[in-house]
């Protein structure tokens, strides 16, 4: 385990297990890394006040280093092959290369019963000298696509890649190795002598450094993807000769919001770029999200939610024109723009609760949008509104019972209000009737206590819930046990101080539509259904009276027993907490009342069983022959039909 490392904090409660771990940094955002490392480990990268680390958590260990053994001249479980040279950017000629080879164990060690949670390996510490606010990945659809369209990405398939949005109102974009560095390596003398020879970008954990520029204030958010098709010419398809690109996305909250686009050409061969596209938005954005298909079209969209509760889709592919002469001239970078495909609106605030909130832009009344996902693989948007409801827009008519998608009909249905195909409350406590401030009394004669002062005077609760919260999705693929069953979504909530998960949303899509609700809409917080088909609130989250910052999934093992088919990460301002929902235990239950005065009666009217014949038919109501009819529940009881002695 990394001496580094702080042990975890193990909270038991009746439906989690929570892994609080307790850090020195305070943190911005961190997500989960699709892949794991090649010795199994799972890698968290998370951005504090100084720059990045990268954990990897759980997975083969090292091997204990061997006196009188050159490390440079033994090599197992693939080390060789995944090998780490650290190189110095700087190039200087006198520098002789690193070449870490770590060693890792032929298994994973068991886990202690005391401790029952896996370890962490190895950390790294990438130092930027500046803030980094978000980290955004690849989608997990083009980590994991395989053939010959997308060999231009086998090279980023064996490292880390993630761009992060700083504080010096630059966004990098980083590679580093997926191999934990060696202990040997972090131990090299160059390292422990000088403080700044490890800073990111001089290449001594095998890592590259590219700055996009572009920014006057720091971003709000950032997000990639990659695309081979961007520079074909029209009617050209993409071969495995295609030279990938990856596009990043940043929008920042200049003038009234400002949207960047960079491309980037892989392999990486400069360390600074421009923008390729400037796009001012009508308000500033409070999130973006490219579209995770494999599509070559569906690729090229973003999504941009907006604080006046509107989703937009653009296009960045630049639109066909023909070149002329002053575009030959013309030596700005800055000269191609995309398209603005379609507008989905959102709902409005309830003007029954007289809300006051400030999250609304403008004041125009719409609900802000908080977040916005892809679902469906791209063919679906998920949002998170600031009351507590989210909702789902089927874009391409992929819902269970939808006829037909909104791109395919003349107009959209509801004009200044797009209808939603399924939605849904978190259950916060501030839906529309609590939203708005407590109405204030006219009588002189009220008691100016300090209880009461609050109701009396309208400005002191105003904002303090809607204005000031916060909230996230997170989406991520599940696969199936199933070789012959598609995949599912995992899809988790998180906003103010509630975190709900829906761990398959085909499933509870299904059972919103079975149950008859207007529009697929209700909270399914309902033990007649499967746990994958409803909305699971997480209770019991204990963040050490810390806020919130950020949450994502992981998926776990098929055989794991579990509830929720993903390993949760919570993110507070100075700890992270790794979060699971195991299937409870069968327990013998009391045996109730009702089950033995039913054997009693058998016993009075039939006479066929004595003490142990009573005892014997307790234990089989209780531990054996359940029956799952139309309800999903009731025993059956199959008495013996002779008298026991």
């Amino acid at each position: 385990m990394a001496s580094t490392f702080p042990r975890p904090r193990l909270t038991k409660t009746q439906q989690n297990v929570q892994l609080s771990y307790e850090l020195p940094h305070r943190i911005h955002g961190a997500k989960i890394y699709p892949l794991p490392s090649p010795n199994g480990s799972t890698i968290i990268i998370y951005g504090h006040e100084y720059g990045a680390r990268i954990v990897w958590r759980g997975g083969r260990s090292f091997k204990a280093p061997q006196a009188g053994l050159d490390s440079t001249k033994n090599s197992s479980n693939g080390a060789g092959k995944d090998a780490v040279i650290s190189l110095d950017l700087d190039d200087e000629g006198d520098v002789t290369p690193f070449e870490d080879k770590p060693e890792f164990e032929d298994q994973e060690e068991e886990l202690d019963a005391s401790n029952p949670f896996a370890k962490v390996l190895q950390v790294l510490d990438l130092h930027f000298g500046t803030d980094i606010l978000d980290v955004a990945l690849l989608p997990t659809s083009l980590l994991l696509a395989e053939g010959t369209a997308w060999q231009g990405l086998e090279s980023l398939k064996d490292k880390i890649v993630f761009t992060a949005a700083c504080g010096d109102n630059n966004v990098r974009l980083v590679t580093l190795p997926l191999m934990p560095p060696s202990p040997a390596s972090k131990a090299r003398p160059d390292i422990q002598t000088d403080l700044t020879a490890a800073y990111a970008g001089k290449g001594k954990w095998g890592e590259t450094v590219v700055t996009l520029g572009g920014h006057q204030s720091p971003s709000s958010g950032v997000s990639m993807t990659a695309d081979f098709s961007i520079n074909l010419p029209p009617g050209r398809l993409r071969s495995q000769s295609s030279q990938a690109q990856l596009v990043i996305a940043s929008y920042s909250s200049e003038m009234t919001g400002l949207l960047i686009l960079w491309q980037v050409t892989v392999p990486l061969p400069k360390t600074f770029y421009q923008p390729s596209q400037k796009i001012y938005l009508p308000s500033p954005a409070t999130c973006i999200s490219f579209n995770p298909s494999l599509s070559g079209e569906r690729t090229r969209h973003l999504l941009v939610a907006d604080k006046t509760g509107t989703c937009r889709i653009y296009n960045y592919k630049p639109t066909s024109k023909t070149p002329s002469q002053d575009d030959a001239i013309s030596e700005s970078p800055i000269n191609e723009q995309g398209s603005w495909l379609i507008s989905l609106s959102a709902g409005f605030r309830d003007s029954k609760s007289g809300t006051q909130s400030t999250a609304a832009y403008g004041n125009f009344g719409r609900k802000s949008i908080l977040n916005a996902k892809w679902v469906v693989g791209g063919k679906a948007i998920i949002i998170l509104l600031q009351d507590g409801e989210w909702a789902i827009w089927d874009i391409e008519g992929v819902g269970p019972g939808a006829s037909q998608g909104l791109l395919g009909r003349q107009g959209i249905k509801g004009g200044s209000h797009t209808e939603y195909s399924i939605s849904g409350w978190i259950d916060t406590g501030i839906k529309p009737a609590a939203l708005g401030s407590q109405p204030s009394s006219t009588s002189r004669f009220a008691p100016m206590t300090p209880g009461t002062r609050k109701s009396v005077d309208p400005f002191l609760n105003r904002g303090l819930k809607s204005g000031q919260l916060r909230g996230q999705i997170s989406v991520v693929e599940v696969p199936s046990r199933s070789p012959t069953t598609a995949s599912e979504e995992s899809v988790l909530f998180w906003i103010g101080e509630s975190f709900a998960v829906i761990p398959s949303l085909a499933r509870y899509w299904v059972a919103a539509g079975r149950r008859g609700h207007a529009g697929g809409s209700g909270n399914l917080f309902n033990n007649s259904t499967t746990p994958t088909a409803r909305l699971i609130k997480l209770d019991g989250i204990d963040l050490r009276g810390e806020r919130c910052c950020g949450v994502d999934q992981l998926p776990r093992p098929s055989s794991s027993t579990t509830v929720i088919p993903t390993e949760i990460l919570l993110i507070a301002e100075h700890r992270f907490i790794v979060l699971s929902v195991p299937k409870p235990a069968k327990a013998k239950q009391n045996r109730s009342l009702e089950d033995r005065l039913a054997v009693m009666e058998m016993n009075a009217s039939t006479g066929e069983l004595d003490v142990v014949g009573i005892d014997r038919a307790l234990d089989m109501m209780e531990n054996g022959s359940r029956n799952e009819n139309g309800n999903g529940s009731g025993y059956q009881l199959n008495l013996p039909k002779r008298r026991v002695f």
